[in-house]
């Protein structure tokens, strides 16, 4: 007997966690009629027999700057702020950062900032067990200690940068007086009745969140340890956007925005205003504001906006299919390598593309 899509999809990740040794996948697809389409398989505690549910939160990494670039770009609607403003208009100088680097650039990476994560002292180069887990990084710090001299000058060329965004969330904290989370909340989720985001986890987590374990090779000898327990204090200042997501919110979020329920059409615009090559990410085609471009594999001549996310003990993906009106969105709670991560996300657009959309819409059944 023919399976259906939504087993094709199930069987998917199934091979993922069965081939990967990772812990445990939550994904969801959102079709062009708005049906739903929920997967999980494996652990989040398999100590205690706990296994995935789609209820289940996990750490989305960079995917949140797909969520931040829209709060700048509503700002920018309401006239609080410009993409081709500096730096200098809201903040004081810092060592190794021009002046003149405008916010569209620290959005799209032609800042030409420091990655803060390449810094051989950074605690994301040095072994997980010698992290001081506690400890939260001061932007004094982070400048002083974490930053070294650009790559290239303002718009002459591309590198991703985490820098970037903390500057960033530096500008809209001080404009709004209030902190990116409260405002993402407020500005871009309440008005799409997504409730089922953590976004600050500076504040005691509410009850009715769960939390998907967390599982990270410690000693990178291919053994996974639960590390769920651990502060994420050191995380969460190096990064200043570390939020948590349902797939299915994830996957609600990225409908939203590209079916123009976010932002107007000219910030839209200037959002998907992709830059292109992006040296050293063989996968994305180009940037835009908090979005990636790809080109996967598996789909050749289709293209996939999103984002991806990587932080230990989680990997995220996020992807809407333009010309198929597509989202989905993928969460994993364990270490996996890209070529892992790759696999599964290629093999989920390969059944949507294949095997759903290919059909008539009004075919189309999960």
């Amino acid at each position: 007997m023919k399976s259906t899509p939504a087993q094709e999809l199930q069987d998917a990740l199934d091979s993922f966690i069965t081939t990967s040794g990772g812990m445990g996948v939550s994904a969801a697809v959102i079709m062009p009629d708005g049906k739903i389409w929920l997967g999980v398989s494996g652990m989040s505690d398999p100590t205690k027999s706990e296994a995935i549910t789609p209820d289940m939160l996990f750490d989305m990494g960079s995917t949140g700057k797909n969520l931040f670039a829209p709060l700048v770009l509503k700002l920018v609607e309401e006239g609080l702020l410009s993409l081709d403003d500096s730096l200098r208009k809201y903040l004081p100088s810092y060592p190794n950062v021009d002046s003149n680097i405008t916010i569209r650039q620290l959005l799209n990476h032609t800042s030409g900032l420091y990655h803060l994560v390449e810094h051989p002292q950074a605690p994301t180069r040095i072994p997980y067990n010698s992290i001081d887990f506690e400890k939260w990084w001061t932007t004094e710090e982070i400048f002083d200690k974490l930053i070294k001299e650009p790559y290239f000058p303002p718009g002459k060329g591309w590198h991703y940068s985490q820098t970037g965004y903390i500057l960033g969330t530096l500008i809209v904290e001080q404009i709004t007086r209030s902190k990116v989370s409260t405002e993402i909340q407020k500005r871009l989720l309440d008005p799409l009745n997504i409730h089922g985001m953590l976004l600050d986890l500076t504040e005691p987590i509410p009850s009715h969140f769960k939390i998907a374990h967390n599982w990270v090779d410690t000693d990178r000898d291919g053994i996974l340890e639960d590390v769920s327990s651990r502060s994420r204090n050191w995380i969460n200042s190096l990064s200043r956007i570390l939020f948590y997501t349902r797939a299915e919110d994830l996957a609600r979020w990225s409908h939203a925005l590209y079916h123009g329920e976010v932002l107007s059409q000219a910030s839209l615009g200037e959002m998907l205003s992709f830059h292109s090559p992006c040296p050293g990410e063989p996968l994305v085609a180009g940037y835009g504001l908090g979005v990636m471009k790809f080109s996967p594999d598996s789909i050749q001549g289709e293209q996939v906006w999103g984002h991806t996310g990587s932080i230990p003990g989680y990997r995220a993906f996020l992807g809407y299919l333009p010309k198929h009106d597509v989202s989905m969105s993928v969460l994993i709670n364990s270490d996996c390598s890209d070529e892992m991560g790759g696999h599964l996300i290629n093999a989920l657009l390969k059944i949507i593309v294949n095997q759903l959309i290919s059909s008539r819409r009004e075919e189309i059944s999960l």
